[in-house]
């Protein structure tokens, strides 16, 4: 590797200020993670900006199409393999229709559904580079774009910047539902000056959620999907509470 020739700067910078996430900006379910993992080398990283850019540059991606075009199929081909945290999510959603949510049920809307361009979900991330760990910033001395030197400054510059473009998308677009994935402390401050409503801590499965409203929208903070502990059943019934006709979350 020769340092900053490796990944196209003005392409990421770009990246960092445009590109959102996957789904629809009508669709009825968001949900808002920490970040996008992968991004494993730097040679992924520029693969997956030259396939946005190739793409369009779109602020949402159509997850499906996208991940094809990359080359990674085993998410939306047969045999499907479950990926880990979308498995929980899809739980949230179908579980608002349906009594008992399969593996075959989630393969099936994964495959089908789940971050697409015409359908019912928004696969948003609050920071907007991929990144195997939390522990991990392969971005620090390959590249002079402004807050990039470390995670830290990152998580500082960017965190803001993007927290205030999802408040006014959901502000535009009323979505039914915005489901944010992390209870982490750091992140819960920014899901509530994205919200802007009060949360309250509930429990469910004997695990604690946020539930927040106002008169268009309701929030949930839950754990993320990967953490200990945490069972399908937990999302499923969560997604039951967010049935709209239910009156459990008034």
């Amino acid at each position: 590797m020769n340092g900053k020739d490796d990944l196209d700067e003005s392409l990421l910078a770009e990246f960092i200020s445009t590109f959102y996430g996957y789904g629809n900006y009508r669709g009825k379910y968001w949900f808002v993670g920490m970040e996008e993992s992968g991004g494993n080398t730097l040679k992924d990283i520029q693969h997956r900006l030259t396939v946005w850019e190739q793409r369009g540059k779109h602020e949402l991606e159509d997850v499906a199409e996208y991940h094809l075009a990359l080359g990674y199929k085993k998410y939306f081909t047969r045999p499907t393999k479950v990926q880990p945290t979308w498995n929980k999510l899809i739980r949230i959603v179908l579980g608002t229709r349906q009594p008992d949510v399969s593996l075959d049920h989630v393969k099936t809307y994964q495959r089908e559904a789940l971050g697409r361009w015409q359908n019912e979900t928004c696969l948003l991330e609050l920071l907007p580079l991929p990144s195997p760990s939390t522990e991990n910033w392969l971005y620090g001395t390959v590249t002079s774009v402004q807050g990039l030197h470390s995670r830290d400054a990152y998580r500082k510059y960017y965190a803001p910047r993007r927290a205030e473009h999802l408040r006014h998308r959901i502000s535009e677009y009323r979505p039914s539902a915005v489901v944010f994935y992390s209870i982490n402390v750091w992140y819960l401050k920014w899901w509530q000056a994205i919200a802007q409503v009060n949360f309250e801590v509930r429990e469910i499965e004997g695990k604690t959620f946020h539930f927040g409203a106002n008169s268009y929208t309701r929030y949930l903070v839950v754990h993320h999907p990967a953490s200990y502990g945490v069972t399908n059943r937990y999302f499923h019934h969560l997604g039951q509470l967010l049935d709209d006709d239910s009156q459990e979350m008034s």
